[in-house]
């Protein structure tokens, strides 16, 4: 009898098909879930990525208009560029702005001259475009070899305006205005950008205008720290023997590793 229910024992090969297709399907399924799941994380963290890379964008923006200082610059030529001009060469805006920010505490000025572009970064890695790009120099008044660094805020963007309300409240396209000899500085900007992520964005930033002797005042700060610090220890070094000429070493820094730093660090 045992042997008998034996040869009865098992599947048969239509059961097993039909197993094997209901695991399939749900094996299928799964898969799929699985894709949808992966695909919408990554359509997620794209658009946070794009939304963020925006608002830092729009946070260094608003830092240079909010902080912009009638503070006329020299260019590589020697000549007299204002504090705020828009457009200037190739670039959509160049002002000068405060509020550099200076941990190290190196005699060098607090104030920043910016320009604003939109175009294209000659690189073969680069294929889309054009993008907002921001250019800063390390000095304000520049040598002939001064160039400046430039940086990527948005990319894809496809129109840039910037608008400027004068004292009476009127909106200008440049600055200074058509017929405007006065070397102040508007009331307001108006921003507006088109991105091909984004869409239209726009920003209006309220300023308040700082004097040219404030701006004076902040750009020779620094310097004459530097020069009561180096007075210190001069005298210092009369009283005490422990301290060397050799120590002044350490207090060399290289520009370019000054200028590393992330120039968002406001």
């Amino acid at each position: 009898m045992n042997r008998i229910r034996c040869q009865h024992c098992g599947f048969t090969l239509l059961e097993v098909l039909i197993a094997l297709s209901i695991f399939s399907l749900i094996g299928l399924a799964s898969y799929r879930m699985l894709d949808i799941v992966i695909l919408s994380q990554s359509k997620v963290e794209t658009h946070h990525n794009t939304i963020r890379s925006l608002e830092r964008a729009m946070h260094i923006i608003g830092a240079d208009f909010e902080q912009l200082v009638n503070r006329p610059v020299r260019d590589n030529y020697a000549d007299e560029l204002g504090a705020l001009l828009a457009p200037h060469e190739n670039y959509a805006l160049e002002l000068t702005r405060r509020g550099w920010r200076n941990p190290l505490g190196l005699p060098r000025s607090q104030l920043q001259r910016v320009a604003y572009e939109l175009g294209n970064i000659n690189t073969e890695h680069d294929t889309t475009g054009p993008h907002l790009l921001r250019h800063y120099w390390t000095v304000l008044d520049r040598p002939q070899d001064s160039k400046p660094r430039t940086q990527i805020l948005l990319k894809n963007i496809d129109d840039l305006q910037i608008r400027f309300m004068d004292s009476q409240g009127e909106w200008q396209n440049e600055w200074p205005a058509t017929g405007n000899s006065s070397k102040g500085l508007p009331r307001a900007f108006m921003l507006g950008l088109h991105s091909q992520t984004t869409g239209h964005i726009q920003r209006l930033y309220q300023l308040s205008e700082i004097s040219e002797w404030q701006a004076s005042d902040l750009n020779n700060n620094s310097l004459q720290v530097g020069e009561e610090e180096s007075d210190l220890e001069q005298s210092g070094s009369e009283d005490h023997d422990e301290y060397s000429d050799d120590d002044d070493d350490d207090d060399e820094y290289d520009d370019d590793d000054e200028y590393d730093d992330d120039p968002d660090d406001f």
